[in-house]
């Protein structure tokens, strides 16, 4: 039905609205000679060729091409005072041939090379005219004009939009137009082959499906209700918009994947001999080699708001593929100095969606609040600054696999105290943010997070060290500085959803030494 519909309305869409333009008769054009008078009486057959040539002779018809698929034998003629131009379309009729008039230039073809440059034929003398109903049912109506419609023509009906194409003679269309006006009233209502279904979403959001649903149904006839607080659709529409809609549902409704989230933050004190901070290259070297820990590195940027005692360092991250020990890395950081683990926290997260773990203390401080345009205290305000560790993720699966990971450690301490209208503390954070793409159960290693603090350490002797004035002989005051690294290690893991989140078994076993 749907070929033949857009068939129809292409060809209607190539003629007037109220048909195919037809070819004038050759009377109706301005050719001078047309209008002389010719007799012809023969019992013999012409070639036609010749005929033609003959009565454009006669007619003085100068400017004229004949193709060269014109060809036959004509049958008896009898001409009497008839003008050139009747009697050259009447010859042509009989012998299925069409003509084209442009420039004062008559070409002569036969009706099948006229039907290849046209799509129609020289003599089809039907129209196509196109009816949209609103309120009959087309089949209906379509039964109603078949006895009404000539032997040549014919009658399409499209139930779904509504729809009927008549193909026919002008004086036919005519009347069957009239019948469709007297038929298509309001009082009758055509049955539409709508269908209605429910949809209750799983994970979707219906405000994000709902716009699309509604630009597939046609409008005045689909139909959208929805329960925001079940997540159901309720969808009236014709059955092939209806599968559109199912389509639509399977794919956005899906089980989004998840991402499983191990972390460890670990502070490690740099000694003297590790002041830059910890040098990978030399320790992945100095590791056990019954390990197979493969890694990569990329330099990457800091950002940090610290103190000036915090110098400036570079953030580089590292990789190190699935299934490697991470503990042996973590006792490879003891030979660097003292090692922490500030936080161990594992959590799930969906796709695309940010994690953060806190493991942070809630500072106190009172702050004062102050009369409206005065600096006269009425009152003060106990507020809760967080310091601690603070570690968000937002995971990305692609199509290969692969987790696009935004990672964004931070901590912070007090250092301090600033006294003002009320004592203040100085929070010192230090915090870096880089994006890396790794596979499944790589564990992300981000580094170059390097804090210095300064510490004033006085020694004296004892007893003497405490005489006034006289003590301070007896002292010594020093300033020293103690650095630290801090250290983050992420291993994302994809998981369904479905299953329990156990830990990575890498992280629990250590190898015994090795013999001598």
């Amino acid at each position: 039905m749907f070929p033949l519909l857009s068939a129809a309305i292409l060809l209607s869409g190539l003629a007037a609205s109220t048909g195919i333009a037809q070819p004038k008769p050759l009377t109706e054009y301005d050719l001078p000679g047309l209008d002389n008078t010719v007799s012809l009486t023969s019992l013999d057959p012409w070639d036609v060729v010749q005929l033609i040539e003959f009565l454009a002779h006669r007619g003085g018809l100068n400017n004229m091409v004949i193709g060269p698929g014109v060809s036959g034998l004509t049958t008896k003629l009898k001409f009497e005072n008839v003008t050139v131009g009747d009697a050259l379309e009447v010859v042509l009729s009989v012998n299925s041939l069409a003509y084209e008039v442009r420039g004062g230039i008559i070409t002569i073809m036969t009706d099948a090379e006229y039907q290849s440059q046209h799509g129609a034929s020289f003599y089809d003398n039907k129209e196509v005219k196109v009816i949209r109903l609103k309120y009959a049912d087309p089949t209906r109506i379509a039964a109603i004009l078949e006895p009404i419609k000539s032997t040549i023509g014919t009658v399409v009906a499209d139930p779904v939009t509504g729809t009927l194409i008549l193909i026919d003679t002008t004086s036919k269309i005519a009347e069957m137009e009239s019948i469709i006006n007297g038929a298509d009233l309001s009082t009758v209502s055509r049955v539409l082959p709508t269908e209605t279904q429910t949809f209750e979403l799983q994970y979707a959001d219906v405000e994000d499906l709902q716009p699309e649903i509604i630009a597939i149904l046609t409008p005045e006839i689909g139909e959208v209700r929805v329960d925001k607080r079940t997540k159901t659709f309720i969808v009236t529409a014709l059955p092939h918009e209806m599968e559109q809609v199912k389509h639509l549902i399977g794919v956005f409704d899906r089980r989004p994947r998840q991402v499983f989230l191990e972390a460890k933050i670990v502070q490690v004190s740099l000694g003297d001999d590790f002041r830059m901070g910890v040098n990978w290259d030399h320790l992945f070297h100095g590791i056990d080699p019954r390990f197979s820990l493969a890694s990569s590195s990329q330099p990457g940027s800091l950002s940090g708001v610290a103190e000036a005692v915090s110098p400036a360092a570079t953030l580089t991250y590292r990789t190190i593929l699935g299934n490697s020990d991470l503990n042996v890395v973590l006792e490879a950081l003891k030979q660097v100095g003292e090692t922490k683990i500030l936080s161990n926290p594992h959590v799930a997260v969906l796709d695309g969606e940010e994690a953060t773990i806190k493991v942070v203390t809630d500072q106190p401080y009172a702050e004062a609040s102050l009369e409206s345009g005065t600096t006269n205290v009425v009152g003060e305000t106990v507020v809760f600054l967080e310091v601690g560790v603070t570690l968000s993720v937002t995971p990305r699966i692609n199509a290969e696999g692969m987790i696009h990971t935004t990672v964004r450690p931070e901590v912070s301490s007090v250092v301090g105290n600033y006294q003002a209208f009320r004592t203040v503390p100085i929070v010192r954070r230090s915090y870096a943010e880089t994006t890396v793409l790794v596979k499944d159960r790589e564990t992300i290693i981000i580094a170059g997070m390097i804090e210095n603090s300064k510490q004033n350490t006085q020694t004296r002797v004892p007893f003497l060290g405490r005489i006034p004035l006289l003590g301070a002989l007896f002292r010594t005051t020093a300033n020293q500085v103690a650095s630290s690294e801090l250290i983050a290690f992420l291993t994302p893991r994809i998981v369904s959803g479905e299953e329990s989140h156990p830990l990575s078994e890498r992280q629990g076993k250590t190898l015994k030494p090795m013999r001598r």
